[in-house]
């Protein structure tokens, strides 16, 4: 047999052994999981035990049975409050209730049956772990009720929040047009790294753009059900990510029709003076208007559940802009305020020696280009409005404004609004 041969063999062989070999179901970015021991009162594992969890927003069951060493583990599970029961030959019912599963967490729930009869029921009332033993990351979970209530900047970004809630966040920084980040992300830096490591994914979908350093998209605040931020000690399955694993878990329907309504208002009226602003002057224009509903339940009890997010934001803005333009004298040939000689092109060596100034820096009419001449005849060069600095008094020597809307494309004048960004999404859970 051929060499080649042999290693193609050897590969079979190897991935046919490793297939069917018994492992454990690590937690996955999504879901959460269940792990735990069944002993009896002796300490003693009992095996074959069968260990049933049901989710208590909407009474999905899971199932598994513990091996010869008293261990079990239910992965997969969604983030929610299950409940869980464990029954064995010989034993009395134990059942714990409201065991809370969070996305990309482990979750332990041990068990200690008493010998007794079937219709005996131990029930115990389920506690907060007080160090986590099953995973070596070190995270920190932002749920819906702090991104709900907690104060955030306009525009409402989960981003905005990391800092105060995530040990070791700086400052985000903003950047990139309209066109190019649309949702507004900001880049974020944890533990002294840049935004380039960051890895952010959306429902398990990868949202981190080509290079890293603003996501893709930005869900809106009010469908965000937990927002899982890994920042060291990754597991495998925190690839891409040599800064920090943002994990977000957007919400999900359950057994009961629930939703929401918001609308945010503010305006120039509300808000404070920029710090280089004139404060003689009538504060700029400045209208942002953000709303959007949310709305979930079930398609099938039990079964199959929906989830819709709508967010739309108006934003309406008078904005001013600083330029250097060219004064009337300048543009009529007049360069006698500059220090600089003004020399003739026609007159000189190719080398620039022998070169003759135009007298008093002026330069004749009949020599300024006749193209530059219908250009500024059609006085598209407006002439300066106010005072300016520097050494000749051209430096922010115009001052021009005007309503721009934005969008999520560009900016652009208008004198009515426009959806500066929407923000829809629509989920369906099994």
């Amino acid at each position: 047999m051929s060499r080649p041969s042999v290693l193609s063999n050897a590969r079979l062989l190897l991935s046919t052994i490793i297939l069917f070999l018994p492992f454990r179901c690590p937690a996955q970015l999504l879901q959460g999981t269940i792990d735990g021991n069944v002993v009896d009162a002796s300490g003693a594992s009992v095996a074959d035990a069968t260990v049933r969890v049901t989710n208590q927003v909407t009474a999905v069951a899971r199932q598994a049975t513990t091996n010869s060493m008293g261990e079990y583990t239910l992965p997969t599970l969604s983030p929610d409050a299950w409940d869980l029961t464990v029954t064995a030959s010989g034993f009395s019912p134990f059942s714990q209730k409201g065991i809370v599963v969070r996305a990309n967490e482990v979750t332990r729930a041990d068990a200690s049956l008493a010998v007794g009869a079937v219709n005996q029921d131990i029930t115990v009332s389920a506690t907060a772990a007080a160090l986590q033993t099953d995973r070596a990351d070190v995270h920190t979970d932002v749920t819906t009720r702090s991104l709900n209530d907690l104060p955030t900047p306009l525009g409402r970004n989960y981003q905005l929040l990391l800092p105060v809630m995530v040990p070791g966040v700086a400052t985000p920084s903003s950047g990139g047009s309209f066109a190019a980040n649309p949702s507004r992300a900001v880049s974020v830096g944890y533990n002294g790294t840049s935004g380039w490591g960051n890895s952010t994914r959306i429902d398990g979908a990868s949202a981190t753009d080509f290079n890293g350093t603003y996501p893709i998209y930005t869900p809106a605040l009010e469908a965000i059900d937990v927002v899982n931020v890994v920042t060291n000690s990754f597991d495998a399955e925190q690839n891409m990510a040599s800064a920090a694993a943002i994990n977000i878990m957007t919400k999900s329907g359950t057994n009961e029709i629930h939703g929401s309504a918001f609308e945010y208002h503010s305006d120039q009226h509300l808000k404070a003076y920029a710090w280089a602003a004139d404060r003689t002057q009538t504060a700029p224009k400045f209208i942002n208007n953000q709303f959007g509903a949310t709305i979930g339940g079930p398609i099938r009890r039990n079964k199959l559940f929906y989830f819709v997010s709508y967010e739309g934001t108006y934003v309406r803005q008078n904005t001013g802009l600083f330029s250097e333009v060219p004064t009337a004298a300048m543009k009529a040939g007049d360069l006698s305020k500059s220090p600089t000689s003004i020399y003739d092109p026609m007159t000189g060596n190719p080398n620039g020696a022998g070169r003759t100034a135009f007298p008093g820096n002026i330069i004749p009419q009949s020599r300024i280009d006749s193209g530059i001449q219908a250009l500024l005849a059609l006085n598209q060069w407006p002439n300066p409005d106010t005072i300016g600095t520097g050494a000749y008094g051209l430096y922010r020597n115009y001052f021009s404004q005007a309503l721009a809307v934005r969008t999520g494309t560009s900016s652009i004048p208008s004198s009515r609004g426009i959806p500066a960004r929407n923000s829809a999404s629509f989920s369906a859970s099994a």
